[in-house]
């Protein structure tokens, strides 16, 4: 049987890792232990590259350059904030002096990737040492700089996980009780492309696995960290939007990246985002808890659906809490709020009664 227990932050391993260079090569050849479809994986992107050598296409040129360009740059950022937990900052003194002035509540661990980037405000991570997502996360006083630059700021197709400049950290480097994250959905599997797995994880190798929920069942928990503190989020949502009027309704959820103001408006919120969820868990809900809302692209239908987005949300675990779920109470939402364009392609079905169970809603 499969242990899905989450440790909490201040348990997570830090056991040895290959040096970056081994860690590279392995991502691209063949290994031992690696499951079907990545193999598969790797022989594709092995033909891309090899293509590239004997055509010299344009495209495959892009595509295999954005690849290694991204790799190396993401295992870069890694190794330096693994040698900053280790006490390894490579900052004099007056670099460390500076830094603890300006944000006095700063973990050592992000304090060389904040100066490399003072735009850096957290480090997302899925997955714990699979490091299924494992990135920085940035802000700035707009939606649209990282888009198109990663980390070190030169430009980037794939683009830096950033958060909505509209959710603001306090003082001490707290989020608010709202964060938006924003990444992208990619075609080389970076960013935030493998949420989509919580809506369906069609690479799954296990032929009996139920792939609307398989995702979740593994990983029940989501790790975002501020520059002052770890956190431990449990995911209770899982939605599609749509982003245009054309095809049907155009449900506001990312709330103009407005905190909650009271009960009142957390209930209703709430409230809205489970009637269109796609996924029920046995996760409670209570004003007060800090929301994590991840958005991405999703492209299942063909870029004619370019104005889906996959959502997910989270919340995060309460002072005192165990950061263990009960997946086996998952179960898939089948009548759930859509747009009239999903419901025009068979989608889902048209909506009919609220179908979870508001009891977990404490606050309602």
């Amino acid at each position: 049987m499969v242990n899905y227990t989450v440790r909490p932050p201040s348990a997570r391993s830090k056991g040895k890792e290959k040096n970056a260079f081994t860690r590279f090569l392995m991502s691209i050849f063949p290994v031992k232990g690696d499951e079907a479809p990545e193999v598969v994986r790797k022989f594709v992107f092995i033909g891309a590259v090899v293509a590239f050598a004997i055509t010299g296409g344009s495209l495959v040129k892009d595509v295999s350059g954005e690849m290694i360009r991204k790799y190396v740059v993401d295992e870069q950022i890694k190794e330096i904030k693994q040698q900053a937990g280790s006490g390894n900052l490579n900052l004099n003194e007056e670099e460390i002096k500076e830094i603890k002035e300006e944000k006095p509540y700063i973990r050592e661990e992000l304090m060389s990737l904040y100066a490399i980037n003072p735009d850096l405000v957290g480090w997302i991570n899925l997955g714990e040492n699979e490091r299924i997502i494992d990135d920085p996360v940035v802000q700035t006083a707009d939606n649209e700089k990282y888009l198109t630059t990663d980390f070190h700021g030169n430009y980037s197709k794939s683009g830096t996980i950033f958060a909505d400049y509209r959710c603001a950290f306090d003082n001490n480097g707290a989020e608010n009780n709202f964060l938006i994250l924003y990444g992208h959905n990619t075609y080389s599997s970076v960013a935030f492309s493998k949420l989509t797995r919580y809506y369906y994880e069609k690479d799954n190798p296990d032929p009996n696995a139920d792939l609307s929920l398989s995702f979740y069942q593994k990983h029940p928990t989501i790790n975002f960290d501020t520059l002052a503190g770890q956190g431990t989020y449990k995911v209770f949502a899982v939605c599609l939007f749509n982003t245009e009027e054309q095809y049907g309704e155009v449900y506001n959820y990312l709330r103009r990246g407005r905190a909650f103001s009271d009960k009142d408006d957390f209930n209703n919120y709430i409230l809205d985002i489970m009637d269109r969820s796609v996924l029920f868990t046995d996760v409670d809900l209570d004003y007060g808890d800090k929301i994590l809302c991840l958005s991405t692209c999703y492209f299942p239908f063909g870029m004619d659906y370019e104005n889906v987005r996959c959502v997910i949300f989270a919340r995060k675990v309460r002072e005192g809490e165990s950061p263990e779920v009960d997946t086996s109470k998952a179960y898939r939402n089948y009548s759930w709020i859509a747009w009239q364009q999903a419901v025009d392609r068979g989608l889902v079905g048209a909506y009919g009664n609220r179908a979870w169970d508001t009891s977990k809603l404490l606050s309602y």
